[in-house]
């Protein structure tokens, strides 16, 4: 017979006197959530039972019921099926009983394992603590031990009496159960795109935020650490880009709780959920799975569940790490000989004279400013964990504290968590699940380039470093912090980085709370209702103080900025879900219900200037000479829904699904409040089919098939409507206020951004699972895409916001996977997954380009991007390098053939051609695991192809000309090997500086051991472990990384690389322990 797990935590109450077996059978149903079937002529042949539970364990129950009876059963989808005994031995005096204890990898002791003697119907389950015993036939016997989420073990008898065992994790493929939105579902069963990582896989990885842990383990799944920043921002696209003004992150569903990860460059909130506590991660891809979230579905869904308890004893969980961080890569710059060689080569090849200040000068001393801002960092992390509970009672409580020093010195990041999950059965009918996480968070950054003209390459902290002249000392005699801009010639645009390191204040604390209720109701038989009441409020607050003693930043007077912002998401749901079984084989599902969830957002940003003392920083504007009127707003949207969805199983061979949506939000016009989001998708299980189900070599085939579509709000509140804003105006002597219109027109007719997608796809297995493939292949098209565009002076403002185009993403996703080996004291796993997308830009506004930055004039980021029909989005554009001539001046492509009088090209704007994408056409990840006893080895890698960076550092670093002439990157003398302002006057940004963004990399190198417990006491398993990360990259970028993006994921301006945080490498020596 086959038992569930499930069926330990189902009780059941009794009392009768030779009961028939229909009765107790009537009962069960009557009083647990699962059906049965009998043939009622086959139950006659029943012995009657003397019935007597308590408040007993369903498998119980029915061990006891069937035991001397004629008839078996088994369990399957919530369904007890009742067929006669095929195969019974009698216990003859041969006949011996064994005993044994079964426990998980972590020595704790796992109950519901299903234990049967192989070729016979004999089954039991072990008990809550894990215990067995159980009658075998004779010293031949087989037992089979199987348990949902571990691997399944075969131990002979062979004279023991005493058997414990210890199970595997790494489940049925097939039987392993998925969150999908409301609700869940067999991944058998499943007939959309959708992937899965569990507990184990993310806690090989010692990461800080949990997407992290899906790098380079999901097809189809691009997850980009933009920042080396710790707790900085991380991107995820799932199967492309397809808005340009929108966003294009996921739709991340946390316990329940919709929201987005909407600042992906600065303080990353998905950081303050400590990735100890979650217990699996479902990505939603294509339509048919996202469409139950609708308007905000469109660029995938990221399901994210937490751990909650289990039955049984207390299980104390405590782990511990420690690493040290260093930069991947290192810039090589100029030393002082050397860069006064090069000025004075530069002024000679120019037959311009050399300036008095460097003509003699003889450098004293040479600093390396990288040495002086990177450092050896370390980091430590520490959880504790409490779970346990009975029948009736389940208890999760954590607490974590990861404190993470910056590669640059005096930055860093800190937070502590904790949580409180519990799941109680009120009654037989009636249960309460409760979520509640408290985090707090310190972010201490190092001063960014902002792209702007006040927060340009040279004005950020790495900006500094790289430009800053080392022909001076940190710090002066008197020390006094030294100018890093010595010469006439240099410019203003650098500080000494060493003083932003450690006389700015810039950092972020965040304070967030989230949590909810979840109410569950058995109405009746098959039909469950379900009430959710879920709330997120966060509180983040910004100080920024640039001291006196900076010349630039500072401006000598001091500049403070002071921002607090907070934001309340409110969310509840109703909806109702009805299984009903038609068969063994074939069942149905449906589900509807409303929501409503509503957002708050104020902000509130003060600046002042002109301090008389840099000892109190941001905390007194009152005493600032020059205060700006502060800046508040007061943000809300609203969503309102209703969802429904119907899933049917026909004989486990034919599944469909369909699903809709119906969204009103509050953001867009009154012509277009609504929209509606359909999906269907089928799938056909050949292997169930009778010309393949008897070939043992294939244990699953499935093809899949959907389309369905999903929207994008894509634009902030109230920005289809004409508003107004104070300005500051001169009035005569003075100044004040005065009301005038936005700059934005109104727009009464914005719709949706609406994502249709089509998906076909094939999951296969071979061997049981030892060999596994999944392919994908879709085809996504974006219309309705908003952006601002420019519209013309005489309407009196100067933009406009619009449905302005359509974006298609087509690709294709493989995964591969193989259990080498698995046997006892061996196991040997590789999976390794592929996916190309092609991204395209269909349809713009009167197919007219858009240009990467709408202020052209306080851009200074360096980019060269465009919107242009058929072209990726945000792609480059600009002159293509050819060479240099023979006289080392740069050469570029000239399209038109105009010349100067002197017969050289003219290069200017109408030479401009497309160089490349941002984007990869390919992104892969290899993953492998070594298993010998108690030793495991795992290694992830992950690489994308087919991407440009610019490399804005570089062409900052490789500028030349008379003014600005900061320190240079030792590149220069290859790219340049004969400075002078002719080569200044033709050098520019192009294709030069669009570097490969191509890379290979180790993101986890891993080995742990298992140490021995020999006396089963308070301490039931120790393991300990090293891991790397980012030990080895291979790549031809030569920035500090070519992972890299210096502006937010749904800025226009991608593959920038601008003043970025590097990125660190780090080992960690960790051990874990359960009690």
């Amino acid at each position: 017979m086959q038992v569930s797990a499930n069926s330990v935590a189902q009780m059941v109450s009794y009392v009768k006197k030779d009961a028939t077996l229909k009765q107790v059978l009537k009962q069960i149903e009557a009083q647990t959530e699962f059906d049965v079937f009998y043939d009622v002529e086959e139950l006659k042949r029943s012995k009657p039972v003397d019935a007597s539970f308590n408040n007993e364990p369903l498998n119980e129950v029915l061990e006891y019921c069937f035991a001397n009876q004629p008839l078996s059963y088994i369990i399957k989808n919530q369904t007890i099926i009742v067929k006669p005994r095929e195969y019974a031995f009698v216990l003859d005096q041969k006949a011996i009983v064994i005993t044994g204890t079964i426990r998980d990898e972590k020595n704790i002791p796992l109950p519901g394992v299903s234990i049967k003697v192989k070729g016979t119907s004999t089954a039991i389950v072990s008990n809550l603590n894990g215990g067995y015993s159980i009658s075998v036939p004779n010293q031949n016997a087989v037992l089979v031990f199987t348990y949902i989420g571990f691997e399944t073990q075969e131990f002979a008898v062979d004279g023991h009496t005493v058997i414990n065992v210890k199970m595997i994790e790494g489940a049925k493929f097939l039987e392993a159960v998925v969150v999908t939105g409301y609700g869940t579902q067999r991944k058998s069963d499943l007939t959309g795109s959708v992937a899965s990582i569990d507990a184990k896989q993310i806690g090989e990885i010692p990461v800080m935020s949990i997407e992290k842990a899906i790098q380079g383990r999901v097809a189809g799944v691009q997850v980009q650490q933009a920042s080396g920043q710790p707790g900085g921002g991380i991107s995820m696209r799932i199967r492309g880009v397809s808005s340009i003004a929108g966003g294009n992150e996921p739709l991340y569903v946390i316990d329940g709780l919709p929201q987005f990860n909407d600042d992906v460059r600065g303080a990353n909130g998905l950081a303050t959920i400590n990735p100890s506590d979650i217990q699996s991660i479902e990505i939603l891809k294509d339509a048919s799975a996202t469409a139950i979230y609708g308007s905000r579905g469109a660029n995938g869904v990221v399901m994210i569940t937490t751990k909650s308890g289990k039955i049984g004893k207390a299980v104390v969980s405590f782990e511990s790490s420690y690493g040290e961080q260093q930069v991947t890569n290192r810039i090589e710059m100029m030393n002082s000989a050397e860069y006064v060689d090069y000025v004075n080569r530069f002024y000679t090849n120019s037959n311009l004279p050399v300036p008095a200040s460097i003509a003699n000068f003889a450098p004293t001393v040479s600093t390396d400013w990288q040495d002086e801002i990177f450092t050896t960092a370390p980091v430590t992390n520490n959880s504790l964990s409490i779970s346990g509970g009975s029948d009736k009672t389940k208890y999760y409580i954590s607490g974590g504290y990861i404190s993470q020093d910056g590669v640059v010195i005096n930055t860093g990041y800190k937070r502590g968590s904790m949580r409180l999950n519990m799941d109680s059965k009120i009654k037989d009918r009636f249960s309460v699940s409760s979520r509640l996480t408290v985090s707090r968070a310190m972010q201490k950054g190092f001063s960014p380039s902002l792209g702007n003209a006040a927060r340009n390459f040279g004005k950020s902290g790495i900006g500094s470093t790289l430009l800053a002249s080392p022909t001076v000392p940190v710090k002066n005699e008197d020390g006094t912090y030294s100018v890093v801009t010595p010469f006439s010639f240099n410019g203003i645009d650098a500080e000494n980085p060493v003083a932003l390191a450690k006389e700015v204040t810039d950092q972020n604390m965040t304070t967030r709370v989230q949590g909810g209720v979840d109410f569950k109701a058995v109405l009746f038989k098959g039909l469950t209702n379900n009430t959710r009441l879920s709330a997120d409020y966060y509180d983040i607050r910004r100080d920024l103080y640039f001291p006196k003693i900076l010349p630039r930043l500072g401006n000598n007077v001091g500049v403070a900025e002071l921002g607090r912002y907070d934001k309340t998401s409110a969310l509840a749901e109703d909806f109702m879900e009805y299984k009903y079984n038609f068969s063994e084989k074939t069942n149905l599902e449906a589900t509807a219900g409303v929501s409503i969830q509503q957002e708050r957002y104020n902000t509130i940003d003060l600046s002042a200037t002109g301090f008389a003392s840099d000892v109190l920083k941001n905390y007194n504007f009152s005493s600032a000479t020059t205060i700006s009127k502060p800046i508040t707003d007061v943000i809300e949207n609203t969503i309102i829904s209703s969802f429904a969805r119907v899933r049917l199983n026909l004989s486990d061979k034919y599944l469909f699904s369909a699903s809709i949506r119906r969204d009103g939000a509050s953001v867009f016009a009154e012509n277009n409040k609504y929209g509606v989001f359909p999906s269907v998708s089928a799938a056909w299980r050949l292997s169930e089919e009778a010309f393949i189900k008897d070939k043992d070599w294939v244990s699953n085939f499935k093809l899949r098939a959907s389309w369905g579509e999903a929207g994008n709000p894509a634009i902030s509140p109230y920005q289809s409507l004409s508003l107004g804003r104070t300005v500051n105006t001169g009035q005569g002597a003075g100044t004040g206020l005065a009301v005038g219109l936005s700059p934005t027109f109104p727009n009464p007719d914005l719709k949706w951004e609406t994502t249709a997608q089509t998906n076909i796809g094939l999951d296969a297995g071979f061997l049981q699972e030892k060999f596994r493939f999944t392919f994908d292949y879709y085809l996504k098209k974006t219309k309705d895409l908003l952006a601002f565009v420019q519209i013309a002076p005489s309407a009196g403002v100067n933009q406009i916001i619009d449905n302005v185009g359509e974006v298609q993403n087509k690709g294709w996703e493989v995964s591969l996977g193989t259990n080498v080996v698995n046997t006892k004291d061996w196991t040997f796993s590789l999976d390794f997954n592929l996916s190309q997308n092609k991204n395209k830009v269909t349809k713009t506004k009167n197919n007219q380009d858009l240009s990467a930055a709408l202020s052209a004039a306080d851009d200074k980021s360096g980019s060269i991007s465009i919107i242009r029909v058929g072209e990726p989005l945000s792609v480059f554009y600009g002159p293509k390098f050819l060479g240099l001539s023979p006289e080392g001046i740069p050469l570029h492509e000239n399209l038109n053939g105009d010349l100067n009088a002197d017969g050289t090209d003219i290069i200017n704007a109408l030479d401009n051609q497309i160089l490349g994408s941002p984007y990869p056409d390919l992104y892969y990840g290899v993953n492998s695991l070594v298993k010998y006893k108690r030793l495991t080895f795992s290694m992830v890698w992950a690489g994308v192809s087919g991407s440009l960076i610019n490399n804005v550092n570089l062409s900052n670093l490789t500028s030349v000309g008379v003014a600005n002439q900061f320190n240079k990157a030792k590149v220069i003398n290859e790219l340049f090997p004969v400075p002078s302002e002719k080569v200044s006057t033709a050098n520019r940004v192009s294709s030069r500086f669009m570097e490969s963004g191509d890379f290979f990399r180790m993101r986890n190198v891993r080995l742990d051991y298992m140490i021995p417990i020999a006396k089963l006491g308070t301490v039931k398993s120790i393991n300990v472990y090293v891991s790397g990360q980012n030990q080895i990259t291979f790549t031809k970028y030569s920035g500090f990384d070519p992972e890299v993006n210096s502006f937010n994921g749904n800025d226009r301006r991608q593959g920038v690389d601008l003043g970025a945080y590097p990125t660190a490498k780090v080992w960690t020596f960790g051990f874990s322990a359960n009690f």
